[in-house]
């Protein structure tokens, strides 16, 4: 099995397997081939994505989408683990743990002190997946804004 970081031609796999894995725990992914091309490439890339293929040319089976960022208390760069997904056909022959090992190499390169992974918390068997490569589960208040209340809240006069 061949990984590698995702080129702009490797867009269309990954909104597939983004479309699947979403499908999987019961939601739609919002990712299409023209935001992947915008965000995942070129010097100001949002996202990374690494690939997993049997052979050069062969079809993609795997994604391992990761994001960077900054821990300003710690003055180190972080990643974040946003996707980690495999074609059920691939399952259970190492094909994760070979992604996971490509993102920690990318976090080392970086400098990362931390590697934050997300995952739902009704998906019992990513959990296991990740505690068994060595991750922590962590409690956390996590916030989130909608797009709604980041429109109401930029729009406020200073």
């Amino acid at each position: 099995m061949h990984i590698r970081r995702a080129v702009p031609r490797d867009a269309e796999a990954i909104a597939r397997l983004a479309a699947e894995a979403a499908t999987e725990e019961g939601g739609v992914s919002g990712l299409d081939i023209d935001r992947i091309r915008a965000h995942a490439f070129g010097s100001q890339a949002l996202f990374e994505a690494w690939v997993a293929q049997e052979r050069s040319h062969a079809p993609i089976e795997g994604q391992a989408v990761i994001t960077k960022s900054y821990d300003f208390r710690r003055a180190a760069p972080t990643l974040t683990l946003c996707e980690l997904y495999v074609a059920p056909a691939r399952r259970r022959d190492g094909l994760a743990r070979m992604l996971m090992s490509c993102v920690a190499r990318r976090a080392r390169e970086i400098g990362a002190r931390e590697l934050t992974i997300t995952t739902g918390v009704e998906n019992e068997v990513a959990q296991r997946f990740f505690a068994a490569v060595g991750a922590r589960r962590r409690d956390a208040a996590v916030f989130m804004m909608s797009a709604d209340g980041i429109e109401w809240l930029a729009a406020e006069e200073l």
